[in-house]
């Protein structure tokens, strides 16, 4: 259930900001209903909730009649902030389409949210889901909720009875055919997710407005727009709505742990103990609330308290500008002890996901050659262009704010100085993630690749130590150790699972033999492939960033070289 939807803005000239002495008006369409107490109001723009807001917000907007300025309006309501974060608020408002302006259009069949959102909706929605609520049998809520704890004690007690196989699961390669069936259903749980947002809304009276497909930072999912919500008299009906989905992929993993149990076919047992971890990591993801996620759509429900994320959000920049920059005092936007911790929190979340999820996928693909090594580079860059504008436009803010510019240059000049000191100081271990096989009881690494020359830039050192380790789907664990001896790059086919963390028999993928590991030890135990970590030393941090973006280009560049030379005529 994402968050509630952007109106959508015509055209596409520049505005100018709003100034103190400019006299906004309310948008054309726009109200506000109570809600089920007078804390609450629901902004709507032709009958289509916008935003859910305080009782003072709802005030201030509906005193923006066009004859009073903003700083008027500032003295009135919000005296205690400074003046610049009043513009802020109503810059805020203007971009919800709440103020007079550019035409605005609730979302429709197409509709792109910045920065990496782009949905396509229908507009049958309302009827669909009335159909539905309609076909299913209407059980009590208690026997409902009672089925459901049964249902994940059963799984709960199942998942410690396999603990072990659940472990085994992460740290060994999943089989190609077993890894499709799982992204297949994990699409339908992902659907059914999203439905049991929608009938539970409808079966409290409501109405979604729209359901799709959308690309939510360049991942594929399902959506359905429940502000319809906002309506409902009780806190309870919201959070049941926000909960909803998580609780399809709690019953999910549940009815696989426990048909994991009862089945006797190892490969249809890994495949529904993937499938319960899976959605177990959808449901922990999905409940953080210091993110847009159902979680934390639960979390303001139950408290009541219209925009939580982002006034908390508030209440912390402010706290690290006055801690940073000096200022004065702001009043806070969250009247509650935790407001500054949860807003940092909010702030810092989503850069851990993101951050956890590019270490994930670059070491997935770490053995994949210079051309997937390249498509890592590219994302990294992404993520860090992303960053670097984010925080370029909180420094604005803050220099808006009103704080010393002396006294802004010079923390940021020690703020900059201690990060590079303390790149500059911190070492850290420089590694080579490599592929392994075994063949004829000779454990080779391997590169990927099809020519001999490949990736000569980057040999392994003589007696370099090296952990081999399982080529896990999630995780990899230390399976044997030894010393690396180069060899000559010979090309050769390998398994699929020798160089990413996937099976599939009768596949053999082309790859580049470097080294020869001598084993500490008897080699017997060893799993015929897997992942390599050759330890090279240590570096400083900053040069153990440049070799991990500069080493898959180099990689690419002595590629295409070598092609260069074999196309070349001779004598």
């Amino acid at each position: 259930m994402p968050p509630a939807d952007s109106p959508r803005r015509r055209g596409s000239r520049a505005r100018v900001r709003l100034s103190a002495d400019v006299c906004p008006s309310l948008a054309s369409g726009v109200a506000f209903e109570e809600g089920a107490d007078d804390r609450a109001w629901i902004a709507t723009i032709h009958g289509v909730p916008s935003s859910r807001v305080s009782r003072s917000v709802a005030d201030l907007l509906s005193a923006m009649n066009g004859e009073t300025a903003l700083r008027d309006l500032h003295l009135r309501f919000a005296a205690s902030e400074s003046l610049e974060d009043f513009l802020d608020l109503a810059e805020r408002f203007r971009a919800s389409g709440l103020l007079r302006g550019d035409a605005i259009l609730p979302p429709g069949r197409l509709t792109y949210r910045p920065p990496f959102t782009l949905q396509i909706a229908t507009l049958r929605a309302p009827a669909l889901f009335r159909r539905v609520d309609h076909v299913i049998v209407r059980l009590p809520a208690r026997v409902v909720l009672a089925s459901v704890v049964v249902l994940l004690g059963g799984g709960l007690v199942a998942a410690i009875v396999q603990a072990r196989d659940l472990l085994s699961v992460l740290t060994t390669p999943m089989p190609l055919t077993g890894l499709l069936i799982l992204i297949a259903v994990l699409s339908l749980a992902t659907l059914l997710h999203e439905a049991a947002h929608g009938l539970t809304l409808a079966r409290f009276g409501g109405s979604p407005r729209r359901a799709g497909f959308m690309l939510f930072y360049l991942t594929p999912a399902f959506f359905v727009d429940v502000t319809d919500g906002w309506r409902l008299p009780k806190r309870s009906q919201r959070v049941a709505i926000a909960l909803a989905g998580p609780a399809v992929h709690a019953v999910i993993a549940a009815v696989a742990l426990i048909a994991a149990l009862a089945l006797p076919q190892p490969e249809t047992d890994r495949a529904m103990l993937l499938l319960a971890l899976s959605c177990i990591a959808v449901v922990i993801v999905n409940l953080i609330p210091f993110v847009r996620f159902d979680g934390y759509i639960a979390l303001m429900s139950a408290l009541d308290e219209p925009n939580l994320r982002g006034r908390a959000i508030r209440d912390a920049s402010n706290f690290l500008t006055r801690f940073l920059f000096g200022g004065r005092r702001i009043g806070r936007a969250l009247d509650t002890a935790w407001s500054v911790p949860f807003g940092l929190a909010s702030l810092a979340a989503p850069v851990v996901m993101v951050v956890f999820a590019v270490a994930r996928t670059a070491q997935a693909l770490a053995g994949g050659g210079p051309v997937l090594g390249l498509l890592v580079v590219v994302l990294e860059a992404v993520v860090v262009l992303v960053g670097v504008a984010l925080l370029a436009k909180a420094l604005r803010r803050v220099l808006r704010s009103g704080v010393s510019r002396l006294r802004f240059v010079c923390v940021g000049a020690v703020v900059v100085a201690s990060i590079v000191t303390t790149g500059a100081l911190i070492r850290v271990p420089v590694t080579d993630t490599l592929g392994f096989s075994i063949h004829g009881g000779r454990v080779m690494l391997l590169r990927a690749g099809a020519g001999a020359g490949a990736d000569t830039e980057a040999e392994v050192p003589a007696g370099a130590p090296v952990v081999l380790m399982s080529s896990g789907i999630v995780a990899n664990v230390p399976v044997g150790e030894g010393t690396a001896r180069p060899l000559p790059p010979t090309p050769t086919t390998v398994p699929l699972d020798a160089l990413f963390p996937v099976t599939a028999d009768g596949v053999a993928i082309p790859a580049v033999v470097v080294a020869e590991v001598l084993v500490v030890g008897k080699s017997d135990g060893l799993p015929p492939t897997g992942q390599a970590r050759v330890e090279l030393g240590e570096t400083d941090l900053w040069q153990a960033l440049w070799r991990g973006v500069m080493l898959p280009l180099t990689a690419l560049q002595g590629e295409r070289e070598e092609e260069e030379e074999n196309e070349r005529p001779r004598d």
